[in-house]
C-alpha cells in the first residue's frame, strides 16, 4: 500500500472557486477509485490555497485488482446457426471482442438466451493507472471561468505553473498544460525563497510547506486567521463581528494568514450600520468591529497575506484606503437623501427589467396586483401596507448606495424608506421582499414582506418562462431554481395556504399585457411553471430526508397548495415512519380496533390494488339495497362508520388522525377483496362495487395517494 500526492500549482485562483474546486477533485476521484476498474484506498483528502490544489490519497493498492467482465451478445437465435455454429453475427460478436468461438457461452439473461463472453481483465499497476486519470481529473474540475494561456489549448482557472504527482517514493510521469509533474512544489511567494521538495506522506508535506509559510490545510489556516483577528482586536476592547463567509473568503484569499486593526473617524458611524459593514466587507474584506452590546466601533480588521514588519505602517495603508471607501458612501448617502424614496418610483420606467418583459415600473406594477390579490386572502386588514409597499419596493435601485453595493438592495430600500416617514411596516417589507436571498438563508418576519416577497418571485418566474429563458440542465442564469425554492420555504413558513395554479395563471395575465416581441401560449406556460414549482417541492422535501415516495404519494393527491402538500406529506411520514403505536381512543371507529402503522405498508399494497381496478372508472352511486355479499356490506358499514368523521378531519387538515381512522378498514378490504368478485358480470353489481371501492379511495386520496408507497 502506497500513498498517493498529487498538487496542481496555479497563479492565484479565485477564493470563491476554491472549495468547489476540492469537491470535484474529491467526488471524482472517490467514483473512478470505487467503480468498476478502480483501485483500494483507504482515505482520500483534499486540501488547497489561492496557488495550489491538492489531492492526497492514503494506502492505495499498488495494483488494481483483477476483474471479471461480463459482456452480452446477440441474441442466440441470432448468433447460432440450427447446428450450433457461429452465424455471421455471432463472428462479428467474437471477432469485436477478439476471441474464438469457445470462448462464448449461452446464457440466459431474463430476456431469454444470450450470447455472452466472460473476460477477465487484468489489472494494471496503479501508477500508470494514476498517470492517465490524473490529467483526466484537472479538465474536469469545474470553474465558473476558464481560460487559456500560451500556446496551450488547455482550459483551467488560471496558468498552471508546476505539477507535484508522486506515488509512494516514485514519480507519476504526466504533464498537464506543457507542465510536467515532478516532486517539487513551491513556498509563499513573497516570505519564501526557492522550490520546495515534498513526499507522499501527508504530515511531512504539510510540514514542510508550512516552513515555506504556506498553511495548505483550509482548516488549521482558518483557525490560524481566527486567532490573528482576534488577537489584533483584542487591544482595542472590542468583539469581531462574525462573518463566516467573509472568514471563508479571506482563507481563500491567503495563503499565511495575519491581521491587523485599524481605525477610522467616528464621523462615519452616523451612516447606517449596513452601509458600513457593507463598504467595510464587500471591497476590502475587512472585518467590522462592535462593543459588547453590537453597536458598531470606529474599527475594522483587515487581513493579510504575509506577516508584516511594519503593523503601523500597514495599518495606516489600510486606514487610507477605506477612509477613501467610507467617504464615498457617506456622499452617495447624503445624495441619496435629497430625494424621498416615492420620488424616485416614476423613474424606474427608465430602467429596463428584460427587454421582452418591460421596465422596473412595468414589474413594479405586476408584482402589486399580485401581491394585492394575496393580501385580499391572507391579510386583508393589511391591503393599504401591501399596496405601498409594493410601490416603492423597486425604486432604492435607482439610488447611489445600490448602483455601488448591489448587495444593500432592499436594505437601503428600507433605510430610506424610514427616513421618508414611511409607515415602518412598508419599510421592513421592502427589505424582506428580496427573502430568502440564499438556500437557507433568512425568511422575511412580516405577513407584508412574506406576501410581498411571493409575488415578486412568481412575477420573475412566470415572465421568465414566458420568454424562454426557463432553466435547463445545470444553466440556471437568473436564479430560478432559487426563487422558487424561496417562495415555497416562505409559504411554509407563514402558513399560507395559495393556489400556485391560480397565482401563476394571474401573473401571466399580467405579463401577456406588458410583453414585447415574444409570443407564448399561457396554458403551456401555466402548466410548465406548476410543473417547475412540484420539482423544486419534491427535491426540497426528499432533500430534508423525506422518504422520495412518500413525497410523490402526497404530490398525486395535489400539489396546488404547497403548505397542504407539506402537511400530508409529513402525516403520511409520521404514520410510516413510527414504531406500533396504539390509536387514540376518540378515533376508533365504532365495533372494531384501530389500525396501526405496522399495517402501513400491507394497506398501501390493497391500496395498489383498488386504483388498478379503478383505471377507467369515473365513480358512481353507491346502492346499499345491492350488496349481497357479506363482505362487502361489511366494507359500505365500516366506510358508513367512519366517512363523516373522516372528512371533518380532512376538512381541518388533521390529516395523521385522519389516517388512522382509514387504517381500520383495512380488515374489511382484505375481506372483500379476498370474498367478493368485484368485476361481476352483471353491470349493476360491479358498477355498485366498483363505487364503494371508488367512495374509500376518495377518503385516502384526502392524503394521499397510497398506490406510490414502494412496499418491500
Amino acid at each position: 500500500m502506497k500513498n498517493l500526492l498529487f498538487e496542481i500549482g496555479a497563479e492565484e485562483i479565485p477564493a470563491a472557486f476554491i472549495p468547489a474546486a476540492l469537491g470535484d477533485m474529491e467526488r471524482l476521484s472517490r467514483a473512478e477509485l470505487t467503480g468498476p476498474g478502480g483501485v483500494p484506498f483507504k482515505e482520500i483528502r483534499c486540501l488547497g490555497t489561492p496557488r495550489r490544489l491538492v489531492l492526497f490519497i492514503k494506502d492505495m493498492a499498488e495494483r488494481q485488482p483483477d476483474r471479471e467482465e461480463i459482456v452480452t451478445g446477440p441474441p442466440a437465435k441470432i448468433a447460432l446457426n440450427p447446428d450450433g455454429t457461429l452465424t455471421k453475427a455471432g463472428e462479428g460478436f467474437a471477432r469485436a471482442q477478439g476471441v474464438g468461438p469457445d470462448d462464448l457461452k449461452i446464457e440466459d439473461t431474463g430476456k431469454g438466451p444470450y450470447v455472452v463472453l466472460h473476460k477477465l481483465i487484468t489489472g494494471r499497476d496503479t501508477r500508470d493507472f494514476m498517470a492517465s486519470f490524473l490529467p483526466s481529473l484537472v479538465s474536469k474540475i469545474a470553474f465558473p471561468k476558464t481560460m487559456k494561456w500560451g500556446e496551450t489549448s488547455f482550459r483551467f482557472a488560471r496558468p498552471i505553473r508546476w505539477v507535484v504527482a508522486l506515488f509512494g517514493d516514485e514519480l507519476i510521469p504526466l504533464e498537464i498544460a506543457g507542465v510536467k509533474s515532478g516532486n517539487l512544489s513551491r513556498a509563499h511567494r513573497f516570505m519564501s525563497q526557492g522550490p520546495v521538495e515534498v513526499h507522499a506522506d501527508i504530515d511531512s508535506y504539510i510540514d514542510a510547506l508550512r516552513r515555506g509559510f504556506v498553511v495548505v490545510d483550509p482548516a488549521e489556516r482558518k483557525r490560524m486567521l481566527e486567532d490573528a483577528v482576534d488577537h489584533a482586536v483584542s487591544a482595542t476592547g472590542g468583539l469581531v463581528l462574525k462573518d463566516g463567509d467573509l472568514a471563508a473568503l479571506n482563507v481563500n484569499l491567503t495563503e499565511y494568514p495575519s491581521a491587523v486593526c485599524g481605525f477610522f473617524d467616528e464621523r462615519f458611524l452616523e451612516l447606517p450600520r449596513e452601509v458600513l459593514i457593507t463598504s467595510m466587507k464587500e471591497h476590502q474584506k475587512y472585518f467590522a468591529v462592535v462593543d459588547g452590546e453590537g453597536r458598531l466601533r470606529p474599527n475594522f480588521v483587515a487581513v493579510n497575506n504575509i506577516r508584516s514588519t511594519d503593523d503601523l505602517a500597514v495599518r495606516k495603508g489600510h486606514e487610507r484606503v477605506l477612509r477613501a471607501r467610507l467617504t464615498d458612501a457617506a456622499f452617495f448617502f447624503d445624495e441619496d437623501m435629497k430625494t424621498p424614496l416615492h420620488g424616485r418610483v416614476a423613474a424606474l420606467s427608465g430602467v429596463i427589467f428584460n427587454q421582452h418583459l418591460g421596465t422596473m415600473l412595468d414589474k413594479t406594477m405586476r408584482v402589486k396586483s399580485i401581491a394585492l390579490n394575496i393580501a385580499k386572502d391572507l391579510a386583508p386588514a393589511k391591503a393599504d401596507l401591501v399596496g405601498r409597499a409594493s410601490e416603492l419596493s423597486k425604486a432604492d435601485l435607482l439610488t447611489g448606495m445600490v448602483g455601488e453595493f448591489p448587495g444593500l438592495q432592499g436594505v437601503m430600500g428600507k433605510e430610506y424608506a424610514i427616513r421618508s416617514g414611511e409607515d415602518y411596516e412598508v419599510a421592513l417589507a421592502i427589505e424582506e421582499h428580496y427573502m430568502p436571498v440564499r438556500a437557507g438563508g433568512a425568511l422575511p418576519k412580516t405577513a407584508i414582506g412574506s406576501i410581498l416577497s411571493i409575488a415578486d418571485k412568481m412575477d420573475t418566474i412566470c415572465g421568465m418562462f414566458a420568454i424562454g429563458l426557463q432553466p435547463s440542465g445545470a444553466q440556471d442564469p437568473y436564479a430560478l431554481r432559487r426563487l422558487a425554492l424561496g417562495a415555497l420555504s416562505v409559504i411554509e413558513n407563514k402558513g399560507f395556504s395559495i393556489s400556485l395554479k391560480a397565482l401563476a395563471a394571474e401573473a401571466l395575465t399580467h405579463i401577456a399585457r406588458d410583453v414585447k416581441g415574444k409570443d407564448f401560449d399561457p396554458d403551456q406556460v401555466l402548466a410548465e411553471v406548476i410543473a417547475f414549482f412540484q420539482g423544486r417541492f419534491v427535491h426540497n422535501l426528499i432533500s430534508r430526508g423525506f422518504e422520495a415516495d412518500t413525497v410523490e404519494a402526497a404530490v398525486r393527491a395535489g400539489f396546488d397548495d404547497a403548505l397542504d402538500c407539506i402537511m400530508r406529506a409529513r402525516a403520511i411520514s409520521n404514520i410510516r415512519m413510527q414504531p406500533r403505536l396504539q390509536q387514540p381512543a376518540n378515533l376508533v371507529a365504532s365495533g372494531g380496533e384501530g389500525g396501526h402503522p405496522s399495517e402501513f405498508e400491507s394497506l398501501c399494497t390493497v391500496f395498489k390494488r383498488v386504483m388498478n381496478i379503478l383505471k377507467g372508472f369515473d365513480g358512481g352511486e353507491i346502492d346499499a339495497s345491492i350488496l349481497a355479499e357479506p363482505e362487502e356490506r361489511a366494507l359500505f358499514q365500516a366506510y358508513d362508520d367512519i366517512r363523516s368523521k373522516v372528512r371533518g378531519l380532512l376538512d381541518s387538515r388533521e390529516y395523521e388522525q385522519a389516517l388512522y381512522l382509514l387504517l381500520s378498514l383495512k380488515p374489511a378490504v382484505d375481506s372483500f377483496f379476498d370474498h367478493v368478485m368485484v368485476m361481476a358480470e352483471a353491470d349493476a353489481i360491479r358498477t355498485n362495487r366498483l363505487s364503494l371501492l371508488w367512495r374509500i379511495a376518495c377518503l385516502f386520496l384526502g392524503v394521499g395517494d397510497l398506490s406510490a408507497i414502494a412496499v418491500k
